[in-house]
Parts: structure tokens; sequence; C-alpha cells
């Protein structure tokens, strides 16, 4: 019964960790990998002590080497682009002179 949760949870957790190395998100994918390759050790030791071998952990091997190496390749090579930031800081200039502005408007009353 053990065996097969831990089963369970280690192709969840790979299967997770490779969809998440291919999005955006590959930073997050790292969580799933250890969860994967925690669950296929214990596999292993759980397979040795029974004498029973199961190909389920070599699938979790395989996908966690995949997520891994994607996760890898893409923190490596991927940059994020700044787009033009003249825009902004002008948009951001004329923002200060609005509120500036807008400041030097407001009368306060001294008289409290």
């Amino acid at each position: 019964m053990g065996k097969k949760i831990i089963i369970i949870l280690g192709f969840i957790a790979a299967v997770l960790a490779v969809i998440l190395a291919v999005t955006p998100l590959s930073n997050l994918a790292v969580i799933p990998i250890i969860v994967a390759f925690l669950c296929g050790l214990l596999i292993v030791f759980i397979s040795k002590k029974d004498k029973t071998r199961t190909k389920s952990i070599q699938y979790i091997f395989l996908m966690v080497i995949i997520a891994l190496a994607l996760t890898i390749y893409k923190s490596i090579y991927y940059t994020s682009e700044v787009g033009n930031t003249e825009q902004l800081e002008q948009r951001d200039e004329e923002n200060l002179e609005d509120s500036k502005e807008l400041l030097e408007d407001i009368d306060i009353d001294e008289d409290l």
C-alpha cells in the first residue's frame, strides 16, 4: 500500500515538474523535481528491500532528468528582454510634474 502511494506521488510530482519546466514558471519546477527524486529514491530502497523490480522507478527518474535539464537550460539561456524604457521614463516625468502642479494648487488651511 505504501509503495503504491509513493509511486503515485512520484509520478504526479514528476509530471508536474515537466509541465512547470516548459512554462515560463520554470523556476518553480525545482520543488516537484526534488519531491519526485526523493520518491524515486524511496521506491528504490523499498524495491531493494522487497527484492522486486518496478519499471516506474525508471520513468520517474527519466521525467526528473528531463525536467531538471529543461529548468537548467531555461535558467542559463533565457534572457528577459527589457522593452523601450524611454516612454516609461517620460510618462513618469509627466506624472511627477502633474503631481507637483496638483500639490501647488491645493490650499492648506494653517489655522487648525
